[in-house]
């Protein structure tokens, strides 16, 4: 989105996974690139198309749904424990990952849970982590889809966050050491899991 890359036209695609950035879902109107692909969003969700949005992903996906997006009161870097709700007892992503879940956060905003849709994850303090919109639409705040050498660049790129986040670097480090062996193995069923859903709908 950033090189300005056309977005596609909704009967290209078979599923959509919307992925994070250093914009912010706060700007949506204001900014074009984010204000389209949250239409896309929107229109792929009453379509019935697949979604899944990951962090800013997320924050576009339930603002295209009515919710409101705001800044947090201070920025989240940490993994944080998540707790299954109630309607996750049945839902094909949040099942395959395991238990218990735990997910990065590299968070600036946060967002309310879209009406009529379900929460499907407890556990990130400024608001929702994990939602369900209809039958195929989920956003996460959190990141399955980061290894080490992407961390590596996040730590390159936006050090500042850390300070802002109260958190230091080697502490931020020691953390992903312990957790991203599991977070891999739990990341590679999500997208497995969100690739049958595209394929069981005929993508």
């Amino acid at each position: 989105m950033t090189r300005g890359d056309p977005l596609p036209e909704l009967g290209e695609v078979a599923g959509i996974v919307s992925f994070g950035g250093s914009e912010s879902a706060v700007d949506a109107e204001r900014d074009p690139a984010l204000r389209g692909e949250a239409a896309l969003l929107r229109e792929a969700v009453a379509a019935g198309v697949p979604v899944l949005g990951i962090c800013l992903g997320a924050q576009l996906l339930a603002h295209a749904l009515g919710a409101p997006v705001r800044h947090a009161p201070r920025r989240t870097v940490a993994w944080l424990e998540l707790e299954p709700l109630p309607g996750a007892a049945q839902d094909p992503l949040v099942t395959a990952l395991g238990a218990p879940v735990r997910g990065l956060f590299w968070n600036e905003d946060a967002f309310d849970l879209p009406p009529g849709a379900t929460e499907l994850l407890a556990g990130f303090p400024h608001g929702v982590a994990a939602f369900r919109a209809g039958p195929r639409a989920w956003g996460v705040q959190f990141h399955p889809d980061v290894d080490g050498a992407m961390l590596d660049g996040w730590y390159d790129r936006y050090g500042e966050w850390l300070g802002q986040a109260g958190v230091a670097e080697p502490d931020a480090r020691a953390a992903d050491d312990r957790h991203l062996a599991v977070h891999a193995e739990a990341s590679e069923r999500l997208f497995a899991a969100f690739a049958r859903v595209v394929l069981d709908h005929g993508g």
